[in-house]
């Protein structure tokens, strides 16, 4: 999970969870973040189309209980617990990375103890602007995308990271969150780790008039590293360089495929061929391969606004409102890719109880779930629910094939998920969970 290409704030916002990490660190008290402007508010072919997939779901909203398996607002690991504002800035497998709204300081839920050395960013509160990568084990690293620096975890017992450094004391077993640019290092653009191939993809960061997108790909974040902190030492180059037409406004990963969005809206996409993760063809005539950036034609000229990834599956809003969703979710079958063949994406229509489409805003995927939130302020969901994180609150559902609203939420502004969870920023009140 990353908060890449955050959709901009308004007012007060809340922000609630669904689910757990493995370790069950995700239940608790919370914080607002406001940003005082006053207002509310596998058969290989090469054919690209689009399957399109209507849902239509109507609920009662049962009365929510306070347990992993329904939103409940964030959990704080700040001193006292509701001291400091948090937001959170990456969730792994086992572990779930918060920065604080003041400080800009790192915190951790879970496995992972982590403590922040330095100030990470400074773009207010939330996370805009910060794009954090990771893996299993939780978060590695966070580029300040507006600031141009980059922050590293070294964990006791490793090699030291060196760089900018900063000053932090580090729990036992955890890690210290650093600066690690200095003079040499090249400017960044964008960044994102696969952690299934452990490969690891930035950008560049392009002049105000630059049209060409220059994108280095590493075998490991290892490798990444050693070239960013010294770039023109012997040897230290990347694995991989590619070049792509245009300007790039998000990079992200799932377990082993890369998407690339250009400002017009174009998506390239390439990395681990399997499951149809990346939404077009490989072979025949005209074809690009799996291991070269290629253009999603299914998606062409659609405008897309926004990209998400996680687990095997990734899911793109066009700047109209549309859905579209690709790959296999793992751990069943979610229906709407049920007829979905290789080089094409699901058009998913949700419903409203009149009947009419209803335009999604954001969406967000986990390992095994996507969850989206519509203009009029639901969030949908579906996929697996094993860890509750769908927030339905029925802990007897282990899997929902089809697409269903949450009924215990109301004024949904945004969404992100984990492997394991969901976080969903509401509306003061929006989250109404009894007995938290």
């Amino acid at each position: 999970m990353s908060n890449s290409a955050e959709p901009p704030r308004r007012g007060l916002e809340f922000c609630c969870v669904a689910g757990f990490n493995a370790f069950g660190q995700l239940g608790g008290c919370g914080g607002y973040t406001d940003d005082n402007d006053g207002k509310d508010d596998d058969n290989i072919d090469n054919n690209n189309t689009t399957t399109t997939t209507t849902i239509t779901t109507t609920t009662t909203p049962p009365t929510p209980s306070p347990n992993q398996h329904t939103f409940r607002p964030l959990p704080n690991p700040s001193s006292p617990p509701d001291s400091e504002p948090v937001t959170p800035l990456f969730a792994s497998w086992s572990s779930t990375a918060l920065v604080a709204c003041s400080t800009r300081r790192v915190r951790s839920l879970g496995q992972q103890k982590l403590s922040s050395g330095v100030s990470v960013g400074t773009d207010g509160c939330g996370a805009g602007g910060l794009e954090a990568f990771g893996d299993h084990g939780g978060v590695r690293g966070v580029l300040d995308t507006a600031g141009g620096r980059l922050y590293w975890v070294s964990e006791i017992g490793g090699v030291g990271v060196g760089g900018g450094g900063g000053s932090g004391s580090i729990e036992e077993g955890g890690g210290l969150m650093i600066d690690v640019t200095d003079e040499a290092s090249p400017a960044l653009g964008h960044i994102a780790l696969a952690p299934g191939s452990e490969r690891l993809a930035v950008s560049f960061a392009q002049a105000p008039g630059g049209k060409l997108t220059h994108i280095a790909e590493f075998t490991s974040a290892e490798n990444f590293l050693t070239w960013f902190k010294d770039p023109s030492g012997e040897g230290k180059y990347p694995d991989r360089h590619f070049m792509l037409p245009g300007r790039a406004k998000q990079l992200v990963a799932n377990t082993a495929t890369f998407l690339v969005l250009m400002e017009d809206g174009g998506v390239f996409s390439w990395g681990d061929g399997r499951f149809r993760t990346l939404g077009r063809g490989i072979v025949g005539e005209g074809a690009v391969g799996a291991g070269e950036p290629g253009v999603v034609e299914a998606l062409g000229g659609l405008g897309i606004a926004k990209v998400a990834c996680g687990g095997w599956m990734s899911a793109a809003v066009s700047g109209d409102g549309a859905l579209f969703l690709w790959g296999r979710a793992g751990v069943g079958a979610i229906g709407c890719l049920g007829g979905v063949g290789v080089g094409e994406v699901a058009l998913v229509e949700l419903l409203a109880e009149g009947g009419e489409v209803l335009d999604v805003v954001d969406v967000g995927v986990g390992d095994g779930h996507v969850a989206a939130v519509t203009a009029d302020g639901g969030l949908w969901v579906v996929g697996g629910n094993c860890n509750g994180q769908l927030g339905l609150g029925d802990e007897g559902r282990e899997f929902v094939a089809e697409w269903t609203v949450v009924p215990a939420l109301r004024g949904v502004r945004r969404v992100v998920c984990g492997p394991l969870a969901t976080f969903v920023w509401v509306g003061e009140g929006g989250c109404v969970p009894t007995g938290v």
